[in-house]
């Protein structure tokens, strides 16, 4: 079955007709159902005020690929090249897994909202679930905080380790701290004070009359 376009997926989720998005984007519906459809493919610029009208917006994501590492114990394994996101809410999403009944004493509803259970179903899917199941609920956030508190077979923990690593590491801990939005700095440039600050240098900023 063919995915929907990324025109269909916003409208969807904006909870828009065709007809609806058509007018808002000022255009014809018969447009919209041709480009969801895939007889007619729109420019970058049609596809850029469709989506502005469904109140979403394009995104670079890169890809993620997966190998599969052989194991005796677990026959074989996913690995991707790199984490990704899961946007919320479905990184807390309730999810059931029919095929896992056999490895977790018949379990089949684990609530990715619960900490607990969450942890619980990364050990499982991180050892048995194929590459869509991963993709779909293993954020790469909620992955690094739950990794040390994880109970993994050392070959799994071992293959993931260094994505868990680079995700920690994308930034030298010697590095300034992140400045959030450029804030601190236009704040200090209007005052009259470095940015960053010069280490040593806390405490509060003493002004004389």
């Amino acid at each position: 079955m063919e995915s929907m376009t990324v025109i269909e997926s916003a409208r969807r989720a904006a909870g828009l007709s065709q007809r609806r998005l058509a007018e808002l984007a000022r255009t014809q519906q018969s447009s919209v159902s041709e480009y969801e459809s895939r007889r007619k493919s729109p420019t970058l610029e049609v596809v850029e005020r469709l989506l502005d009208a469904a109140d979403a917006e394009l995104a670079l994501k890169r890809r993620v690929e997966f190998v599969y590492v052989e194991d005796p114990v677990l026959a074989y394994f996913a690995v991707p090249n790199r984490l990704w996101q899961v946007p919320v809410p479905l990184c807390f999403s309730r999810v059931q897994v029919f095929p896992f009944m056999g490895y977790a004493d018949g379990k089949e509803i684990w609530d990715l909202s619960d900490s607990r259970e969450r942890i619980e179903f990364y050990e499982l899917v991180l050892c048995r679930g194929l590459d869509e199941m991963l993709l779909e609920t293993v954020d790469a956030a909620l992955l690094v905080e739950a990794w040390p508190n994880m109970h993994l077979p050392d070959s799994v923990r071992a293959a993931w380790q260094p994505l868990i690593d680079e995700a920690k590491g994308g930034a030298s801990r010697e590095d300034p701290p992140l400045d959030p939005a450029g804030i601190n700095a236009r704040m200090a440039a209007e005052i009259g004070i470095a940015w960053p600050r010069p280490a040593g240098a806390g405490g509060r900023r003493q002004v004389r009359a």
